[in-house]
């Protein structure tokens, strides 16, 4: 093998070297673009509470109305709408003290961007999160979350059946659901987004930097290479057995 390398010719070694380093872009080259484009408020970002439905802005009102809509459906209430930034966060809770939370954002395109997440918390602070988000999560969950993201399933009355079967899964095999509570619905989600921002410190993959938070280079590559073959595909697959499982139980 080495001696069919060293008859090759320096040109065509310089060609390999850039076909190989460019098959390998994604890897090297992900990271070090993000690395230095991707930045997060250190704090929780400001929150405005919307009096209802008719305040939320005309490109995500579709999406609130719907949303709502659903959740009451499925035996959610004491609705409350958040504003941040130019994004809404749509909270509700059912009678087991499980919130549900519809988020959207406006994208360039006019199209948005939209998720549906469950959480049940159980006693010992624990956590059962459910949601359709279309994105990984690019940094680990905490000790003691349970997290599992369907991005193919949009239908919310499905995604909350699957929910719901998880918790059963952690009641029997001992667990206790401890409500959550929202009775201040900005305290909550500021609560949510600080154990977030922890958690990203904590696992190593942001650093504070002032006011914002900044990837290392440990969470720049691993990061990307989160959103790349074969990794988030297997993950998806993981998934995706996951609830298919759960459905046929």
């Amino acid at each position: 093998m080495i001696d069919a390398w060293n008859s090759l010719s320096p040109s065509y070694k310089l060609r390999m070297g850039i076909v190989v380093a460019a098959i390998l872009a994604p890897w090297w080259l992900g990271p070090l673009r993000i690395k230095e484009k991707q930045k997060r408020p250190a704090s929780p970002s400001e929150m405005e509470l919307l009096p209802g439905l008719a305040a939320v802005p005309a490109a995500l009102a579709a999406f609130a109305a719907e949303t709502q809509r659903t959740l009451t459906a499925l035996g959610f209430g004491r609705f409350a709408i958040l504003k941040q930034r130019q994004g809404i966060v749509l909270l509700g809770i059912d009678d087991t003290g499980t919130v549900a939370a519809g988020l959207a954002l406006p994208k360039p395109d006019g199209s948005i961007h939209s998720l549906v997440g469950f959480t049940t918390q159980l006693a010992g602070g624990a956590k059962i999160r459910t949601s359709n988000s279309p994105l990984p999560s690019i940094v680990p969950p905490s000790s003691g979350e349970d997290r599992l993201r369907l991005h193919t399933e949009r239908d919310a009355s499905r995604l909350y059946s699957l929910h719901k079967a998880r918790v059963a899964g952690a009641v029997a095999a001992g667990k206790r659901v401890a409500a959550l509570d929202v009775s201040d619905p900005i305290a909550y989600q500021r609560r949510e987004e600080q154990s977030s921002i922890a958690q990203a410190v904590a696992c190593g993959y942001w650093a504070r930097r002032g006011e914002q938070l900044v990837l290392t280079w440990k969470g720049a590559f691993l990061s990307a290479w989160r959103m790349l073959p074969p990794w988030r595909q297997l993950a998806e697959q993981r998934d995706a057995r996951l609830a298919s499982r759960m459905a046929r139980a």
